[in-house]
């Protein structure tokens, strides 16, 4: 998950007026070594195209936010961003996500290339939860 310290909050400035009922932060920590996903998510206005991203800490929240998905709002892309011990590297990775299958109460995430995190998880059959195509 990830913490808001009272510290990193910002106050609003003329520049940076945030809408009703949302604060600023300078930094978030994350508070556990686990994967977390880096959402950007569209919206269609008549001509007017917006895309916010999302630092979204666990997959069933990306899944929820899969199925209010419409023709005008809806998730452009997930990059996963894995701790080491995921990504079998000697550092956290930012990946594009191509699927999020699950294997019982476990996620799989087949990135863009192919790769498959957790490696031991890939040859397993998997329920297809989330799809870049969809």
């Amino acid at each position: 998950m990830f913490e808001t310290n009272d510290q990193a909050r910002l106050q609003p400035s003329i520049y940076f007026v945030p809408e009703e009922g949302t604060h600023r932060w300078a930094y978030i920590s994350q508070t556990a070594n686990n994967e977390w996903f880096y959402v950007t998510y569209e919206t269609v206005d008549e001509e007017v195209v917006c895309r916010q991203q999302m630092m979204i800490p666990i997959a069933p929240y990306v899944l929820a936010l899969a199925t209010r998905d419409t023709p005008e709002a809806f998730i452009r892309s997930v990059q996963l961003v894995s701790p080491p011990w995921l990504n079998e590297r000697d550092t956290w990775l930012m990946e594009e996500i191509k699927e999020i299958r699950q294997v019982g109460p476990k996620f799989v995430y087949e990135l863009s290339d192919g790769r498959v995190y957790p490696a031991e998880l890939a040859a397993l059959e998997a329920k297809t939860m989330w799809s870049k195509g969809d």
